[in-house]
């Protein structure tokens, strides 16, 4: 029997959002479906804050063949003090990791260390096709694409090249909702910030985005793909039926591409479950200027009770510059439309893009204040490795760019304010500050959100304004009391290590995602 464990780390950070680990859950139900002799568990050390410390100390590790990371940019610190203690302690354990984190940046990840095998691109079958290839057929792992491995013999890494995109995604398997505790995930704060419903799932219905915003890492492609209404419609089913589920998160890229697909399943939820008996929201993928309309008052009935749009910024020179093209004017009318018809609605706004005066960046904060917007998130502008908006910073300032750190959005000094001397942190406070104690928006979070959530929000809010982590005095987020970067730890001996291309190539679980690191105790208490 091949075991593996999926984790998802705890990064510190003044918001640490806590949901069910889709991904990794994508990950689980292909492995089970594709390989017999198999034991997949999920770990997601965010529920009880657990450290990489904590993980090794209190979890039987040994007992896996291999274990499996997944993090997003501002995860990596975690995600590699994670594979180092595991390298050091259990040398022989294939460790892996995928996600955001390295499809921006798969050669730096390589030269941190803690890590025997990476993933490019989406994963569920790649992923499948190496643990197959290397713990069950013992052979050559260099046809599966988007993997870049360490091969022992020749003391090297090989990067395979390449990465995988998957086009028909109703012939994956549903999440491996089984293993989720539905009841935790609901008292941790989540990717939307506050629950309507008692109990949700965040669901993908679509991968990929055809629009050409330089300043996206793009895992999952430019190629828009999605399920059918049928396929969406029976996951919303499993999870309504099955885990008494009533608060659907859809968190696609742009779930209103394809307006057909989109209006027939909010036509069929409203038939099988009826108006307004389950609740919506679109924490992330709305675009806001091919929004129609008239599609509000369905969504409306479908039970649709917030989206968001990406505003980014007004300012069209910087919309052209960053290639949003986001028609502003259209933008405003579907804010305004949802206000009319009772749908909260949430903007994200980028502070402090390359060549952006303080005017500019003053101009967007007060179109959000303005706005009849119920939420907003000011995040400081993160040049991506490997991105178009990298390459722009590096024109405006190189030095700056070296201060970068894959690190929380909230507190490390932001390159902008190392090009061009302007404190942008204090600026993206005080638009939290104005934006957020305006009565009437003040008075809408009162009447709608639950009082647990109104909570956690004025906590995070302070501690924002304040420059906290979770209101409490910052602290760094290493876990030996080192404040460095990722960039500057002390890595693991391994040496020579080179990189080289190779040709590109063309079960049952047992822990529930959300118990205790205590729960998985030893090789006698995993089921077969």
């Amino acid at each position: 029997m091949v075991r593996i464990l999926l984790i998802k780390p705890y990064q510190p950070s003044v918001i640490t959002i806590c949901q069910p680990p889709l991904g990794l859950l994508y990950l689980a139900a292909y492995l089970r479906e594709n390989i017999q002799d198999i034991q997949v568990d999920i770990l997601d050390l965010r529920l009880h804050e657990d450290s990489p410390a904590d993980l090794v100390k209190t979890t039987d590790i040994g007992q896996y063949d291999l274990v499996g990371v997944s993090a997003l940019n501002y995860e990596a610190e975690a995600s590699h003090q994670i594979g180092q203690a595991i390298k050091q302690r259990w040398p022989e354990i294939i460790t892996a990791i995928g996600g955001p984190y390295t499809h921006s940046s798969p050669r730096r990840v390589l030269e941190i260390g803690g890590f025997d095998w990476t993933f490019d691109g989406e994963a569920e079958r790649t992923f499948a096709q190496a643990v197959r290839i290397h713990f069950l057929e013992k052979g050559d792992l260099s046809t599966v694409q988007g993997l870049t491995w360490w091969h022992e013999a020749g003391n090297e890494y090989i990067e395979n090249g390449g990465y995988d995109s998957i086009p028909d995604l109703d012939a994956l398997p549903l999440p491996a909702w089984d293993l989720v505790d539905f009841d935790i995930y609901a008292r941790r704060p989540n990717q939307n910030g506050w629950l309507k419903g008692k109990r949700y799932a965040g669901i993908f219905t679509s991968r990929g985005c055809p629009y050409k915003c330089n300043y996206c890492h793009d895992i999952f492609g430019k190629k828009f793909r999605w399920r059918s209404a049928e396929n969406v419609l029976a996951e919303i089913d499993l999870l309504h039926n099955t885990y008494d589920v009533d608060e659907i998160q859809i968190i696609d890229d742009i779930f209103n591409l394809h307006k057909p697909r989109m209006r027939k399943i909010a036509q069929q939820v409203i038939d099988t479950f009826g108006e307004r008996k389950l609740h919506f929201c679109f924490p992330n993928g709305i675009r806001a200027d091919i929004f129609e309309i008239e599609d509000i008052p369905l969504m409306a009935r479908m039970g649709v009770f917030q989206i968001t749009v990406a505003i980014e910024t007004i300012t069209p020179r910087l919309q052209a510059l960053i290639e949003k093209d986001l028609k502003l004017d259209q933008a405003m009318e579907v804010i305004n439309a949802c206000d009319q018809a009772g749908i909260l609605s949430k903007g994200f706004f980028m502070l402090g893009f390359p060549t952006e005066t303080v005017e500019e960046i003053q101009a967007t904060i007060d179109y959000a204040v303005n706005s009849r917007l119920t939420w907003a998130g000011f995040y400081l502008v993160v040049p991506q490795e490997n991105t178009p908006m990298h390459k722009l910073a590096m024109k405006e300032s190189p030095v700056a760019v070296e201060h970068i750190t894959l690190r929380d959005y909230y507190n490390d000094t932001s390159w902008y304010e190392h090009a061009y001397g302007v404190n942008v942190r204090q600026m993206q406070r005080r638009a939290f500050q104005r934006f957020f104690l305006r009565p009437w928006r003040l008075w809408t979070m009162l009447r709608h959100v639950p009082p647990s959530s109104l909570y956690r929000g004025l906590r995070i809010f302070l501690g924002i304004t304040a420059g906290r982590i979770d209101g409490t005095p910052q602290r760094a987020h290493s876990n030996n009391g080192s404040d460095s970067a990722v960039k500057n730890r002390t890595l693991p001996e391994r040496k020579p290590v080179r990189v080289r291309s190779a040709h590109k190539g063309t079960g049952s679980a047992t822990t529930t995602v959300g118990v205790p690191l205590s729960s998985i105790k030893s090789k006698s208490s995993s089921a077969a």
